[in-house]
């Protein structure tokens, strides 16, 4: 099953099994929103060194660079750190990003994408990450993602747990799941043909189809746009919009924005 893995046999290495990192995992993004303890970014780290990652992003993050646990807690994977992205808003995290996995320990509202395990989370990211680039979503140590950061996912993921203790150290949950990818991509896996839009793409169609429902007059509920937008991502990202799909769909409230204008020049 697990072709890449051999049984090492020579005294002169240390490790059971000499694994080659699958290309893949290059597609993959680890992003932490507003990390609070630096020794969780160099833990992450060293646990995505290990699983063969390398693409770090930190949304917003504390202080971390002048301090010691950073790169104590990285041991060999200061490499990591020293390449990883630093960005102040999710959304500047994003550009570039495929398809998008929010993780979670709490049960969130109806409204948001499905929660799946890890592992099922895993098979989805190697899939799409074999030819676009996949982003994978942890928030702070102390409140996790947003809803409004999960609505941006294409689906959700929860690490099953005993129930007295309800939650992992961040970066016990980026090991977790970093391991389900490692070991989802050294299997084989069909290329992926769909060429999905990216995130960044669609939030500007929701943001467009918002602005349309606006000029026909229609109210959200308690006003809030916000649960629109949810729900748009929801039904849309279930799917997987490709980006000639967008495209289509783009043409077709062009020219319903066309008839509105012409409806409103007659009155």
């Amino acid at each position: 099953m697990y072709a890449d893995i051999k049984e090492d046999s020579s005294v002169l290495q240390t490790r059971a099994f000499q694994v080659d990192v699958p290309s893949n995992l290059h597609n993959i993004r680890i992003i932490l929103v507003e990390p609070q303890i630096p020794g969780n970014i160099g833990s992450t780290a060293r646990v995505m060194k290990g699983m063969g990652l390398s693409q770090l992003f930190l949304v917003n993050p504390a202080p971390w660079r002048d301090s010691a646990d950073t790169w104590r807690m990285a041991c060999s994977s200061a490499d990591i750190i020293e390449s990883s992205n630093v960005v102040s808003t999710l959304e500047e995290a994003l550009e570039g990003v495929h398809y998008l996995v929010g993780t979670t320990h709490r049960k969130r509202a109806d409204i948001l994408p499905k929660v799946v395990t890890p592992c099922e989370a895993a098979q989805r990211i190697a899939a799409v990450s074999q030819n676009k680039i996949v982003g994978l979503l942890f928030g702070r140590e102390d409140k996790g993602l947003t809803n409004e950061n999960l609505s941006l996912c294409h689906i959700c993921a929860s690490i099953p747990m005993a129930r007295k203790n309800p939650s992992l150290n961040l970066s016990h949950a980026v090991m977790v799941f970093a391991y389900e990818i490692f070991m989802a991509s050294l299997t084989e896996i069909p290329q992926e043909k769909i060429d999905l839009a990216e995130i960044s793409e669609l939030e500007r169609f929701y943001q467009r189809i918002a602005t349309l429902m606006e000029r026909v007059g229609f109210v959200p509920y308690n006003h809030d746009w916000n649960i629109l937008l949810y729900l748009l991502r929801r039904v849309f990202g279930r799917v997987g919009l490709e980006k000639r799909d967008l495209d289509a769909l783009y043409l077709i409230f062009a020219e319903i924005d066309r008839y509105i204008t012409r409806m409103m020049r007659e009155t």
